[in-house]
């Protein structure tokens, strides 16, 4: 396990970039005519459009959602970046936009019958958390090096919670957030056998680290 302090030479243009496109695209659209924000950046349930998919990834519910959206991209986004380079982490966050407003139409559209439009990148964002969790579980890049901590738990976290609230009413996109986790699976199709090997050892890593964690809880409460 690579719990030392490691240099990194990367940059991560991709996720600054990309943190940069969210934060400039939410002032461009306050200035559009609602209209047109709410026709091509809103992704409707039961309503399988992909550019709606993709575009409302680029539109936030308020300044917070934005903000919080922001800042899970940029350390989540980091990780990935440092892991896989820019054409898996392109690959990973497409896939997870696409699947989520897919999970999302189908399940609150056609399942639920639900009319609530979602907005955010929060489904791809989730997409990369759990390829952070698998790829680089328990480093981030800070500062140009690779400090320990445990990003397998962030993204535990995010799953328990949408997990144990898919039916309530709270106005977070639940559903699009279990599409963008799911997508890894999609998405490891068009990787080549040892990056999917890689995304395995990840996984191992992860079911260790899970059961680990609830041993060690075990003890805790029964100390």
């Amino acid at each position: 396990m690579e719990f030392q302090f490691q240099k990194s030479k990367k940059n991560y243009p991709l996720t600054t970039g990309m943190t940069i496109a969210l934060l400039v695209s939410h002032v461009i659209l306050n200035f559009l005519p609602h209209e047109i924000v709410t026709t091509y950046f809103f992704s409707y349930p039961g309503e399988f459009n992909f550019i709606n998919w993709i575009l409302s990834t680029f539109a936030h519910a308020s300044v917070g959602h934005l903000l919080w959206n922001s800042l899970f991209l940029y350390v989540l986004g980091r990780a990935v970046e440092e892991k896989v380079g820019a054409g898996q982490w392109i690959l990973f966050y497409i896939m997870a936009g696409l699947l989520s407003g897919f999970g999302d139409s189908l399940i609150r559209g056609v399942l639920l019958s639900q009319t609530q439009p979602t907005v955010g990148a929060s489904g791809a964002i989730s997409g990369l958390a759990v390829v952070a969790a698998l790829r680089s579980p328990y480093t981030i890049p800070i500062g140009g090096k690779l400090i320990p901590f445990p990003v397998f738990f962030i993204a535990w976290v995010m799953i328990y919670s949408d997990l144990t609230n898919l039916f309530t009413r709270d106005n977070i996109a639940r559903w699009s957030h279990l599409g963008g986790y799911l997508s890894v699976f999609l998405a490891a199709y068009f990787l080549d056998e040892k990056q999917r090997k890689e995304l395995k050892i990840g996984f191992f890593l992860n079911v260790v680290f899970f059961i680990l964690s609830l041993i060690l809880l075990f003890f805790i409460g029964n100390r």
